[in-house]
């Protein structure tokens, strides 16, 4: 079994790719699923209607917490990578702190989103991460 952080680029776009769709699929019933705050703040946000809003949130509420949580400077130990290989604004500050978690969890970070293929590159590889195009 390995242990997945679903990133926000993977959710939204599951209802419209066939590919993302089936590897959701091939991982829910093998592998944990976890979220993180910092995640489920930017799957909320896309909420357009209060109605909405609590039905994301509940959507994020059948995942498994992450039960670790990143030390105070891990975060900014990301972006510091970053700096240091020319990668300077190749991630947001949550993105940071979402491939933290992933790392404070010993998760695969499941995205669609190149951010983090450019945080493992900087970090050597201690964010594991898997891109799933659409």
């Amino acid at each position: 079994m390995t242990v997945y952080l679903v990133d926000n680029s993977i959710w939204q776009k599951a209802g419209r790719s066939p590919r993302i769709a089936a590897r959701l699929r091939e991982l829910s019933p093998q592998h944990l699923i976890l979220t993180c705050p910092p995640q489920v703040l930017e799957y909320c946000h896309s909420a357009r209607t209060p109605e909405e809003y609590n039905e994301l949130r509940e959507d994020m509420e059948s995942f498994l917490k992450a039960p670790q949580r990143p030390s105070a400077t891990s975060a900014i130990d990301v972006q510091h990578a970053l700096w240091r290989t020319g990668l300077v604004r190749a991630a947001g500050a949550l993105d940071c702190l979402i491939a933290a978690y992933a790392i404070a969890n010993d998760a695969v970070l499941l995205n669609s989103d190149r951010d983090f293929g450019h945080i493992e590159r900087a970090t050597g590889g201690r964010l594991r991460q898997e891109y799933v195009a659409e």
